[in-house]
């Protein structure tokens, strides 16, 4: 079977293989580690979110150098340098099972992800012609969806029948080794920019100024924002909702998580089909109206089989709305503000995290779970429904399909 024309281009399918292989192993253990810490403290909540309060404040790090970063120096490089660094922090998880080494290393494995992930984006706009972004982009949606169908399924089942994280972190050290020597295959020329001798901190806020400046990049970015504070108090809250509230077990959480990477297979797959007859920011509203309702929906039809329907339906919307997303960005903004503006969008959806993993690690064994979430679904949907009629939301909706200019000097071409 001939591959999709996207991934006949051979370096961006080199980076595409790289991704799926080294995402796969962290999310895989990212569940693991998280099912350790519930472990080790005794089932307690308020470790969960600090765990990922941690992780998150660690990744904004990475989000904020790995913008400016992927501006001054060798792209594909500075993706070989993020796996590297991840390697001896997993291998120290064999060693050392102290629950705060395990909440400090998942830290510093967000650190390099933060930078590894708009870093990866900007390489994709680089090697691929702009006229088959949309399908690389859905592509990469879709690959994040099956991540998310399959890691946690993968975590959750390794760690329940070995007990253990051995044989994750073993499987997640193979998946790095992979991913660096698919990377440094990739045949690589950095665009000819201008070096800028500024610091890192002012051209991140020079991003921030370019966001600021353009109403619908500000329009997307204040979604993260909503986004990200409420689903920063369901990730955390999940497991116990299906252990405690739903007396359910580890696998049918992990069951659940697939079921919404499914549905985030089926959204990067229709994102692409849409983008042929719509505008990526019209499908970034209409996708982000459905959330809240469906996390209302999850809530009051408690049960497996139903949570099951509805984050297949949920990972379909939110897959749609992150893969508009990245062709919005892709479509819209200048090349020299690119690495900058998936850094910041990052940073939208994880800075809220944070303030969510904080709020849980405080009140976590004061409010009973399904009280917070009903909290949080309420608030998710009063953020995003009257914002409808704000003129940045308005903007993002009518924008029109002007591009922004690429140097294509350095992108892939097809043989033959």
């Amino acid at each position: 079977m001939a591959l999709p024309k996207v991934l006949r281009y051979p370096n961006f399918k080199r980076l595409y293989l790289a991704g799926l292989t080294s995402e796969l192993g962290s999310f895989i253990t990212e569940t693991a580690l998280m099912l350790t810490v519930f472990e080790l403290s005794g089932n307690n909540k308020s470790y969960l979110g600090a765990a990922r309060a941690v992780f998150l404040f660690f990744l904004t790090l990475g989000n904020i150098f790995g913008g400016a970063l992927g501006e001054k120096f060798n792209r594909r490089n500075l993706l070989l340098i993020t796996n590297y660094g991840r390697i001896p922090l997993v291998a120290s998880l064999f060693f050392i099972k102290d629950v705060y080494w395990i909440i400090a290393v998942d830290g510093l494995i967000a650190l390099f992800t933060g930078i590894y992930n708009p870093t990866r984006q900007t390489l994709v706009n680089d090697l691929v012609p702009q006229k088959d972004i949309p399908k690389a982009n859905a592509l990469f949606g879709s690959t994040f969806a099956v991540l998310h169908m399959l890691g946690p399924f993968l975590g959750a089942s390794l760690y329940s029948t070995f007990k253990g994280i051995h044989e994750v972190l073993s499987f997640d050290l193979l998946t790095y080794f992979v991913g660096i020597y698919l990377i440094g295959s990739i045949k690589y020329t950095p665009p000819k920019n201008e070096v800028s001798g500024k610091s890192i901190l002012t051209e991140s806020y020079e991003g921030f100024l370019y966001i600021s400046k353009n109403k619908d990049l500000l329009a997307i970015v204040t979604n993260a924002i909503v986004a990200g504070f409420c689903i920063g108090f369901l990730i955390p809250l999940m497991l116990p909702y299906f252990l405690d509230v739903l007396h359910l077990d580890e696998q049918a959480y992990g069951i659940t998580f697939s079921f919404f990477g499914l549905g985030g297979v089926i959204g990067g797959w229709l994102s692409q089909k849409f983008h042929e007859k719509h505008h990526p920011g019209k499908m970034i509203i209409w996708s982000l109206c459905t959330e809240p309702i469906l996390m209302l929906l999850w809530l009051y039809i408690p049960g497996f089989y139903s949570a099951l329907i509805i984050f297949l339906l949920w990972g379909i919307a939110v897959f749609v709305r992150i893969t508009s997303q990245l062709n919005y960005i892709s479509l819209k903004v200048d090349s020299r503000y690119l690495s900058r503006v998936f850094a910041l969008l990052d940073l939208s959806f994880v800075f809220p995290n944070i303030a969510s993993g904080i709020i849980i690690s405080i009140i976590g064994d004061r409010i009973d779970t399904v009280t917070m979430l009903k909290t949080v679904a309420i608030i998710f949907a009063t953020a995003v429904f009257p914002r409808l009629f704000f003129k940045d939301m308005k903007f993002l909706y009518n924008s029109n399909n002007e591009s922004a200019q690429r140097d294509i000097s350095i992108q892939d071409k097809l043989e033959g």
